[in-house]
């Protein structure tokens, strides 16, 4: 996806386009995603230190983000 010019006027066509690619890319990385770790060697969960390559630091927290997530995703609300 590339950036509009923000000298450029877009028109309603345009910026339609321009909101279903953003919607779309957003909508793919939610799938793809699941828990990243903002830096390597942190939970997702808790944000303790864990193995570098580990996206949660044990089974607890990987169950209690997992849970969380599926009450949001019920509610509409998952992010």
């Amino acid at each position: 996806m590339t950036e509009p010019d923000p000298a450029e006027r877009l028109s309603a066509d345009d910026l339609a386009t321009l909101r279903a690619e953003q919607f779309t890319a957003a909508a793919l990385a939610a799938h793809r995603g699941g828990a990243q770790p903002s830096r390597p060697g942190t939970c997702a969960n808790c944000g303790c230190g864990c193995l570098p390559a580990a996206v949660y630091c044990d089974d607890d927290c990987r169950a209690d983000h997992q849970h969380r997530q599926g009450v949001l995703r019920r509610q509409g609300r998952a992010a």
